[in-house]
């Protein structure tokens, strides 16, 4: 997408740490005819300025809050920035609804085995602490910001069967699988659907909320 909305002359760098995702990307931009300009390469998305000094621009889609210290890693990303360079950043903060499955979901993680309940809260604190300092710790590395919103998206599932199935197998709670085990998740997941007692009927509406940042950098960036 990237790709064909810039000139050719323009070089397009995706960075994970996952060699595999980084095969998979490059096999996709060679089958795209697109591989001499789009590539994927691994590395540490927490510093591109040591890797990529004056990048015309940076994009990063709800993987921020994947990442240790999100804010130092934003403010990296804001100096790695060319003069006049565009960044624009989209991720989900700790809270994303008020009400819907996806809260359900986040008030029940609260409820983890007692061993990790200190590195739950650690985990908490540290979550509201990085968001509160965006986009200011960011801004402190130059530039000019353009957006600080927090834009709607309309999910809608067959049932609360797949919402469980697509959050627990490949998206935002994978990660607690990988981290927790089967045994939790299997509980967790008899915890969740006791408050759907029809599972397999739907379809399901919510209207989760992520957070957009935007930042120019100044023209008089050094």
């Amino acid at each position: 997408m990237l790709a064909n909305s810039f000139s050719e002359d323009r070089q397009i760098i995706g960075i994970d740490l996952a060699e595999g995702m980084v095969d998979l990307a490059n096999a996709r931009c060679k089958e795209a005819g697109i591989s001499d300009r789009a590539r994927a390469e691994v590395g540490d998305a927490c510093d591109l300025a040591s890797r990529f000094p004056d990048a015309a621009g940076v994009i990063s889609l709800f993987g921020l809050q994947q990442l240790p210290q999100a804010h130092l890693t934003l403010a990296n990303w804001v100096s790695t920035l060319a003069p006049g360079g565009m960044l624009a950043v989209t991720f989900w903060p700790s809270q994303v609804e008020q009400q819907g499955p996806w809260q359900r979901l986040a008030d029940l993680s609260t409820n983890k085995p007692k061993a990790s309940a200190k590195s739950s809260h650690k985990q908490s604190v540290k979550a509201i602490h990085w968001e509160e300092q965006l986009p200011e710790v960011a801004l402190k590395e130059g530039g000019m910001l353009l957006a600080d919103e927090q834009p709607t998206f309309a999910m809608r599932w067959r049932s609360i069967e797949e919402f469980w199935q697509v959050m627990t197998e490949a998206g935002p709670w994978h990660a607690r699988l990988l981290q927790m085990g089967n045994d939790h998740m299997a509980l967790l997941r008899q915890q969740f659907m006791a408050g759907y007692p029809c599972p397999e009927h739907g379809p399901i509406e919510h209207f989760p909320h992520a957070r957009l940042i935007m930042i120019q950098q100044s023209l008089a960036a050094l």
